[in-house]
This record gives structure tokens, C-alpha cells and sequence, in this order.
């Protein structure tokens, strides 16, 4: 942990360099599989599904496949939830990449959803396509109007996914180690699911998010959990020391200043009641005159 002790002999709050989101029920209030389902009728057995993976009751690696087999998605409706994740934008997430993009911290995407919304939809948030990492969905080119492609995109058949890390439980640290690798200063991980915790080891701080879904078992063993329905507390977390001067523009301030509130009211729970201590003096650098926003 980038943790260290001050002259003081007291524990003194890092900054960050690398900030890791993931994507599902952290910066989309959405998960993209149940948007598949829904549209097919079938949303109850396939959240069911979700919900026993992201609480950490059964491997992910068990029921991704055969969700994905349930649904047989099309490659049209995988373009379709493209729109669906920017619709349902969690509060606060594209002025928080934002505004970490303005203290030059760099941002990535590290999701177990289907790679090609994900990547539109960080594109839509500011992040950079080469610091996205997501699930390759194959389709068949020969299936459908395919006569026609040379008019335009036609829909083709589900034709399986390319498997990896991201399909399972404990795969998404070696994903972040491997993009991650060589890059100096701290590192930070923010997500909702167990998949998300196994992920902790990759990182020197995971923040898990409780503003879409709260699991209980992700907010029983994070060292640090945002339980309000914005990203707004990620901004200070991130920032470290001295951050808040560093932001320029009043977008920025703004939503600092709605992340410190939330974090100096009990909506943010440090285990570690020294780390809390410090990361409530990293807070105290900004004059925040402007109102909280709700």
C-alpha cells in the first residue's frame, strides 16, 4: 500500500497516478447482459445469474458463457447497448474522468462486459480506447443480409466470445497488472462486484461502489466504499494532497468539493480509521464555498 508515514510518524494520504473503473453498475448504472435479456424477455433468469457473480456466490466463469448461449445476442443488439450504457450515466462520472484527466491522472476501463459497447462508451466518458479492456463478442459474417454489407452494417449471428481473464472471478488482476506494467505511481480500482475485490491485489487501493447495487460482501472487505449514488468521492480520493489546488476549471471544483461533503458525511467508509483521518485533512485544501451538489 503507497500508505506511508509522515515526518509525524502519522499515516499520510497518497496520490494517485492510475485510476481503474470498471464499467457495468459503476460508471452505468446498467449491466449490459440484463439489458441483453430484458429485450429477449428473459431478464429474471439471467439476473439471477449476474447477481450470484458479482456477489462472489459462483465463479464468473460459470455462468458467462452460458448466459451468453441463453441469449445468443445479435451483432445488433450488441450495438444497441451502446446506447443503453450512455443513457444510464452514474451521476457525476464524465466531470470526475474529467477532472482527473485535468490533474493527469490516467484513466482506464477494465470490464467483464462485450468489448465493443464498452469501448464506444468510454470514448463517450473521455477515455482513451487503449486503456480499455473488455470481452470480444464473435458474430457470423455469413449469417443474415450479408449480400448487403457493402451498403452498410447488417445483423449477423451470435457466434461465440473470445474467453480470457475477464470471463472470470479472479481474471481481472492480471488484466490490470499486465496494463499497468511499467507504469510508476499508485493505482486505484473502483467497482462494484466481486470480481472487482479478487481484483484488489492488482492495485494499491480499491474503492468499491455501492451507487448502483450495494453487495454486501464487497462493502464488508473494501478499504474503502463509496456508498452514494454518484462518483463524486473519487475525485479527493484520488486527488491526494495539494489536489484540489491543482484543479482549474469550476466543473472540476464543483464536483471535488460534492465528493468531500459525501466523504466528510459518512457517505465514504474508510476501514482504517487512520487512513480516514488523513484522507479527511487531503480535504481541507480546497475552499469550498460553492453548495454540495445532492
Amino acid at each position: 500500500m503507497p500508505f506511508e508515514a509522515a515526518p509525524s510518524g502519522r499515516v499520510r494520504w497518497p496520490g494517485f497516478s492510475h485510476v481503474v473503473f470498471d464499467c457495468d453498475s459503476t460508471l452505468s448504472s446498467v449491466e449490459g447482459i440484463d439489458v441483453l435479456a430484458a429485450s429477449l424477455g428473459l431478464e429474471e433468469e439471467v439476473a439471477s445469474m449476474t447477481d450470484a457473480a458479482m456477489a462472489g456466490e459462483v465463479d464468473l466463469e460459470e455462468v458467462y458463457g452460458a448466459r451468453l448461449a441463453m441469449l445468443q445476442p445479435s451483432r445488433q443488439s450488441v450495438a444497441e447497448l451502446r446506447s443503453a450504457y450512455k443513457r444510464h450515466v452514474v451521476d457525476d462520472a464524465r466531470e470526475v474522468i474529467a477532472a482527473l484527466h485535468e490533474l493527469e491522472i490516467a484513466v482506464y476501463i477494465v470490464s467483464g462486459g462485450l468489448a465493443e459497447p464498452v469501448e464506444e462508451f468510454a470514448i463517450h466518458l473521455g477515455v482513451a480506447p487503449d486503456n480499455v479492456r473488455a470481452v470480444a463478442a464473435r458474430h457470423d459474417g455469413l449469417s443474415g443480409q450479408w449480400w448487403l454489407s457493402s451498403q452498410g452494417p447488417v445483423d449477423q449471428d451470435y457466434a461465440g466470445y473470445d474467453g480470457g481473464a475477464l470471463t472470470r472471478s479472479d481474471g481481472k488482476a492480471d488484466v490490470i497488472a499486465a496494463l499497468l506494467d511499467g507504469k510508476p505511481g499508485a493505482s486505484m480500482l473502483v467497482g462494484d462486484g466481486a470480481s472487482d475485490l479478487h481484483a484488489a491485489a492488482a492495485v494499491d487501493l480499491f474503492v468499491g461502489f455501492g451507487g448502483v447495487v450495494r453487495r454486501e460482501h464487497v462493502a464488508a472487505h473494501a478499504a474503502v466504499y463509496v456508498d452514494a449514488a454518484t462518483l463524486a468521492p473519487v475525485l479527493p480520493i484520488a486527488a491526494g494532497p495539494g489536489g484540489a489546488e491543482r484543479l482549474e476549471s469550476q466543473a472540476a471544483r464543483r464536483v471535488f468539493a460534492k465528493g468531500a461533503h459525501l466523504i466528510e458525511t459518512g457517505a465514504v467508509t474508510v476501514r482504517d480509521a487512520r487512513q480516514r483521518e488523513q484522507l479527511i485533512a487531503t480535504l481541507s485544501g480546497l475552499n469550498r464555498q460553492e453548495t454540495p451538489r445532492g
